[in-house]
């Protein structure tokens, strides 16, 4: 008897790819024998909290509410930390769901696209997929839409130490997010995981270079509402480097690089920028990964 099927993604963090994530987790799904995943798709919402909070700061650039500035002084007033409130995490219900689905089949296979669509979440990555292999009997494949690599583990991580490249972490950016410090807090993370944390200061200089003046054009711009930045911290095998890929939705493949990405990327790091079909671009930035802190 073969094994039930389940899959699980966070729909922020698939924007406009949904028919991509959903079409390569069908791909995987027939691998196992499965092909048809009705019910068994388990999809995580934007956290309603941090989506109305974003929508109350948008409003203020655009009307000048003052929402956020009535709303922190109100959790002042009455003895709450607003800084904990704005930080919590976020609520998992359809991993409940899905984690309640496993314990009535026995066991399972579980396709997710990436370890990011875990992170961040009222439980940690670590406790979750304990739970799958330890208690659930439940396998998890990392379907990873993005390199079309379908990677299976019981660990922690899909970069595994074998594995031809090793992703430190994707995240996503957009109008609606703090963007720079977003990119900031989550390359700080990824750099520790990874025993990399030597690189922070370098790659929190490239955040601000990179991720700064995208959110500099996108503050009150309704017109930019559809733009977005998908990065990744990549450590190929073989190599003393650590990668930075950023793609982008819109084409910038021909725009000149300004005055401090180009300072920064003159102190050594390697540039590569190339326009891509579906009318994108990615740039790969290369950083040199110091003699004291290779693994």
């Amino acid at each position: 008897m073969t094994e039930p099927v389940f899959a699980y993604y966070r729909r922020p963090l698939a924007h406009d790819r949904i028919w991509s994530v959903e079409a390569r987790i069908a791909e995987v799904a027939s691998f196992y024998g499965c092909d048809d995943l009705a019910g068994r798709i388990f999809v995580e919402f934007e956290s309603p909290i941090r989506l109305l909070w974003s929508l109350g700061e948008f409003l203020d650039q655009r009307v000048d509410a003052k929402i956020a500035e009535h709303v922190r002084d109100l959790a002042r007033a009455h003895g709450y930390e607003y800084d904990r409130m704005h930080s919590y995490p976020t609520p998992a219900p359809a991993l409940w769901q899905l984690i309640a689905a496993l314990e009535a089949a026995g066991d399972g296979i579980v396709l997710i696209p990436s370890l990011h669509h875990l992170a961040d979440l009222e439980v940690t990555e670590t406790q979750i997929m304990q739970h799958f292999s330890a208690n659930l009997n439940a396998r998890v494949v990392w379907t990873d839409p993005v390199t079309g690599n379908a990677r299976q583990t019981y660990e922690r991580r899909p970069d595994l130490a074998d594995s031809p490249t090793r992703l430190l972490g994707e995240f996503r950016v957009s109008p609606f997010c703090a963007a720079l410090r977003m990119a900031r807090v989550n390359c700080e993370e990824f750099l520790a995981r990874a025993g990399l944390a030597a690189l922070t200061g370098t790659i929190d200089d490239l955040m601000v270079a990179i991720v700064g003046p995208a959110e500099q054009r996108w503050s009150g711009n309704i017109d930019m509402l559809d733009e977005w930045l998908i990065i990744r911290l990549i450590r190929p095998a073989r190599s003393h480097l650590l990668v930075v890929e950023v793609a982008e939705a819109h084409d910038h493949g021909d725009a000149p690089f300004d005055t401090l990405l180009r300072r920064i990327c003159d102190s050594g790091i390697g540039v590569r920028r190339e326009s891509v079909s579906s009318g994108g671009t990615v740039t790969r930035y290369e950083v040199r990964i110091p003699d004291a802190v290779r693994r």
